[in-house]
């Protein structure tokens, strides 16, 4: 391969990996990128693509979970367990994230250096290596799958995913959070686990999604009724 097949690989290594973390949010979907101290909180670009927001979290930050939420003027509003059970979530999620460092290391750090120094044993040496990773990422996935919620085809579906296309396997933290299910919605998951900072940023997103979505509604309707009261108790009511 010459320099330039090089650069063409590395290239498309890039893509797929930023493929396969970006996410397209629909007009009432929410991101936090969770941090060891706080979120990262976001409702995507605001320019749309097919009616929904495109979203890429940091591509520097692969250990970082994902946590996605809708909002609803319905939805419950007590998160009294959400605390205690999303932090079990990041535990065992930190024990992949090693892993997930480690690939990074491997596709953006030792792949270049192995096309430009290496030699034919040498890459198929950092073949081995980074499927060996792999394989040891999903048994410690395995090992974690109750603490994670994840049934057998889950695991199935998501070892095949990485298997059939290694870059996918850095985002394996991402991929995990992703699939969690919280079904008490944006305000309980927000009044349990938000700092005050993050609430007033999740209400600055909340008040411009709201206004647009009143924009397609008669003024004095029960819809319209319905979305300010829920932006209102949102911005009175979240500790």
């Amino acid at each position: 391969m010459t320099l330039h097949d090089h650069w063409w690989l590395m290239a498309g290594i890039v893509a797929l990996y930023l493929y396969d973390s970006a996410l397209l949010l629909f007009h009432n979907e929410i991101v936090l990128e969770t941090r060891r101290s706080g979120c990262l909180v976001s409702g995507g670009a605001a320019m749309e693509f097919r009616g929904r927001h495109p979203y890429l979290p940091n591509p520097l930050c692969p250990h970082r979970p994902l946590v996605r939420l809708s909002w609803s003027v319905d939805e419950p509003l007590d998160g009294s367990a959400h605390r205690i059970r999303w932090r079990r979530i990041k535990l065992a999620l930190s024990s992949i994230a090693p892993w997930a460092w480690m690939l990074f290391g491997l596709f953006f750090v030792g792949l270049p250096g192995v096309l430009c120094f290496g030699t034919d044993a040498l890459l198929l040496g950092w073949l081995v290596l980074t499927y060996l990773t792999i394989i040891a990422m999903l048994g410690q996935v395995w090992v974690r799958r109750k603490a994670l919620n994840l049934s057998g085809r889950a695991i199935a579906a998501l070892s095949l995913d990485v298997l059939l296309c290694a870059p996918f396997a850095i985002n394996m933290v991402r991929k995990i959070s992703l699939r969690q299910v919280h079904s008490s919605g944006l305000y309980a998951f927000a009044s349990s686990t938000l700092s005050a900072a993050e609430k007033a940023v999740l209400c600055e997103i909340l008040r411009g999604r709201i206004q647009a979505s009143l924009d397609f509604q008669e003024p004095n309707s029960g819809a319209s009724h319905a979305l300010r009261a829920y932006l209102k108790n949102f911005e009175d009511g979240i500790p």
